[in-house]
């Protein structure tokens, strides 16, 4: 299945992501940015265009990878001096850091994203962040905007299931996990966020 227009180009990812927060979009990623320390290291898994890192962690001083299995998101990245390479989740060795990261890119492993989790924690010294979109145009009652939201949202890398989270079965998931620390909806009620406590904190 090809990689959809959305992760292969960054001016198109940008403008959609956007759309869809619309007021709140800069809320979310101030909600993300408070979670983590000053300094840290951040490991950012799926990070698409690096967004949080430019105009919000920087100033934290952070030292930051972003980790992406679309190779026009990580060129566009390098180019704007980011540390970022390609990465497979499912097959890569996952680099340690202070927080691991994953924005918006659960619903790719589905109905595998326990494992996922699992491997983010082991790699977390202090925490895991993920957000998740609850409510999603591929889930729409409308056919048309359904079949729009699966066919723009199509990830590089493993092949994956068009399967979308909502409120209970992404609790229901963050809540499987021991290491689950605590959840809420970020603003505009779109998306969940879950922190989870690092397997050496």
């Amino acid at each position: 299945m090809p990689q959809s227009l959305i992760y292969s180009h960054r001016t198109v990812y940008h403008v959609i992501m956007r759309v869809l927060y619309g007021r709140h979009f800069g809320e979310r990623y101030t909600a993300i940015a408070n979670e983590v320390p000053s300094g840290a290291q951040v490991i950012d898994v799926c990070a698409g265009d690096g967004y949080l890192y430019l105009k919000y962690l920087r100033a934290k001083r952070v030292t930051y990878l972003a980790l992406d299995a679309s190779p026009q998101m990580v060129a566009w990245a390098q180019r704007q001096n980011i540390s970022a390479q390609l990465f497979d989740v499912w097959r890569d060795e996952l680099p340690t850091g202070d927080c691991v990261i994953m924005q918006a890119s659960l619903y790719q492993f589905l109905p595998r994203a326990d494992r996922i989790i699992a491997k983010l924690l082991a790699a977390a010294r202090d925490r895991v962040i993920i957000t998740e979109p609850i409510r999603n145009i591929a889930a729409s009652n409308n056919p048309l905007l359904a079949w729009i939201g699966r066919r723009t949202t199509i990830p590089a890398g493993e092949a994956y299931t068009a399967q979308r989270f909502n409120p209970s079965t992404l609790r229901a998931v963050f809540q499987s996990f021991e290491a689950f620390d605590r959840s809420a909806l970020l603003p505009g009620g779109r998306e969940m966020i879950g922190i989870f406590r690092g397997q050496h904190s």
